[in-house]
């Protein structure tokens, strides 16, 4: 079987693409060939080409944008992109194409013009990803690509599947979880890497607490924050460090200035983005997750497979990887006293985080591995292009890039009228700066 794989970002920042470089490696294992399509140049392409994969780079983007302008820019580009992405898929002769993300649209419109069967790949509830199109699509209209233009479509828990089932055909939804790939994960904590409390000015015996993930409304470090100060207040050696991009940057700020909080003992720590996170993880004694939901916690599942024991918020997603008291610990969401004392339980009893951290290993070997995933995933390929009809979504994607050119004639409009010709703007510039 030949895939092609559509990568939502270049950098391995995210569990997105993360999570689709596992399951391309591991497919690879199989003796499945793969091949890629990447937005741009980054830690992906440079891992596929470590892999010997072959790839094409072209800017896929995202549906939203930081103005309705720049929505509409995008938009507007998404027929072109589609006519480029249709030409490599007859290039390549694939058999399926798998998405990602629920965005690529251009992606999913070529597959179908080419005939060949589309599989979506679904990392937030269906509320929560429909936020991306909210400002130009109703529930409908996102349910009706997912529907028309995919064979198949996964969710990445339970959770997220019932959140898709009452929108697309259940026969058509799966559950399939996130695969580690332990083996490579143990390799990279190993590597070298800048000590953690050297670099934080700490000594060698303060227990450290990480979280990881982007500074964001959904991962909610201002609870991580809230916790934090509360578990110092009983515990002042104790140092928190938070890991990932800053998405918002008003809660970014808000974070710096939680860290500043003179009850905070300067035990609060904001490291930013950060490549190192498997080395970050082996030096850190608990993982802690505030989280308002998840699709499926990768970087918590990572921990879990470096024995870090884990503290998480009973949280959509997260709740279906973790059995509380077992494998680490789950409290009431948003009860952040419950939160805290766990998070003492742990670090104030090294037999508790032992037992919790070698069974969280043993989770991840036995129900998330990449192998489990790459198989899942053969499995939901093989009956997509059984069931699949070649031509039977072609009417949906031509209706799709029939608006899509739509918009790209309405942005070439609409540019024309708000931008006036070069000849224009330099004379009204010559009378205005004389």
């Amino acid at each position: 079987m030949k895939i092609l794989h559509v990568f939502h970002h270049a950098n391995l920042l995210n569990g997105v693409d993360r999570t689709t470089l596992t399951l391309l490696r591991a497919l690879r294992r199989r003796g499945e060939e793969v091949v890629a399509i990447v937005p741009r140049v980054g830690d992906v392409t440079l891992a596929l080409d470590e892999a010997g994969v072959s790839y094409h780079v072209t800017e896929l983007g995202c549906c939203s944008g930081p103005t309705p302008m720049a929505e509409l820019a995008y938009l507007s580009r998404a027929s072109v992109r589609a006519s480029e992405i249709e030409s490599w898929l007859r290039d390549w002769k694939v058999d399926v194409v798998h998405l990602n993300t629920g965005h690529l649209l251009d992606a999913a419109i070529a597959a179908a013009r080419v005939g060949v069967p589309v599989i979506w790949h679904i990392h937030a509830p269906f509320e929560v990803d429909l936020a991306r199109y909210e400002r130009f699509m109703a529930p409908e209209g996102y349910a009706w690509l997912l529907d028309g233009l995919g064979s198949r479509v996964i969710g990445v828990s339970d959770d997220v599947r019932a959140s898709l089932v009452p929108h697309v055909p259940p026969q058509k939804v799966a559950t399939l979880f996130n695969g580690v790939d332990v083996a490579d994960l143990d390799v990279r904590a190993a590597q070298p890497a800048s000590g953690l409390r050297a670099g934080l000015g700490l000594k060698d015996d303060v227990p450290v607490v990480l979280g990881v993930g982007r500074i964001s409304v959904q991962k909610d470090f201002a609870t991580f924050a809230r916790v934090a100060r509360a578990v110092i207040a009983q515990h002042p050696t104790v140092a928190f460090a938070i890991a990932g991009p800053a998405e918002d940057a008003d809660l970014h700020a808000g974070l710096l200035e939680q860290a500043r909080d003179p009850a905070m003992n300067g035990r609060l720590f904001v490291l930013g983005p950060r490549s190192d996170v498997p080395a970050l993880l082996a030096q850190c004694d608990l993982f802690l997750s505030t989280a308002l939901f998840e699709g499926h916690p990768l970087t918590s599942l990572e921990a879990m497979s470096q024995r870090v024991p884990v503290v998480s918020m009973d949280c959509v997603g997260l709740r279906e990887c973790i059995r509380s008291g077992t494998d680490g610990l789950l409290v009431p969401l948003g009860d952040e006293t419950a939160c805290a004392r766990a998070v003492m339980n742990v670090l104030t009893d090294a037999a508790l985080a032992s037992r919790l951290g070698e069974a969280g290993r043993q989770t991840v070997i036995a129900r998330f591995s990449a192998d489990a995933y790459a198989q899942g995933f053969l499995d939901i390929a093989r009956q997509a292009m059984a069931d699949f009809v070649p031509g039977r979504n072609a009417p949906a994607a031509s209706f799709a890039l029939g608006l899509l050119n739509e918009i790209g004639e309405a942005h070439r409009r609409l540019t024309r009228v708000t931008q006036p010709p070069q000849g224009l703007w330099a004379r009204a510039r010559s009378r205005l700066f004389r």
